[in-house]
């Protein structure tokens, strides 16, 4: 399983949690709960994005450990950007948010259980 299918299938997971907080929303009669997910797969995706470039960054061009740490403060600040977003602002739920940062976790779980630990056919 590599970057590119993990981002792929991540669509598929992201689709099916917007029905599901689309459903609650109608329920609830309250968007937020749609728009905080959309913002955390958002968020989630750029620091996403971050990992695979600090990654490659020590892999490939031995990067300093100061610039590692540096970005690695920064996902944590776009992630507590995207908590702080939520809890100041009335469009976004908290609860969406979070769920939307699980996206690409669930993919790489979802993925890892279809294909058994195996290599991805692509």
């Amino acid at each position: 399983m590599n970057e590119k299918t993990v981002l792929k299938s991540s669509i598929y997971v992201f689709l099916v949690g917007c029905l599901g907080l689309g459903l609650l929303s109608l329920c609830i009669q309250n968007i937020s709960y749609i728009l905080g997910f959309i913002l955390g797969y958002i968020i989630n995706i750029i620091v996403f994005l971050m990992i695979m470039k600090m990654s490659e960054g020590i892999l490939k061009f031995s990067m300093s450990t100061a610039i590692i740490a540096v970005m690695f403060l920064a996902k944590l600040a776009l992630y507590a950007l995207g908590f702080y977003i939520s809890v100041k602002s009335p469009w976004f739920h908290l609860l969406g948010v979070f769920l939307g940062y699980m996206v690409t976790k669930v993919t790489i779980y979802v993925e890892g259980f279809i294909h058994k630990g195996g290599e991805v056919d692509a």
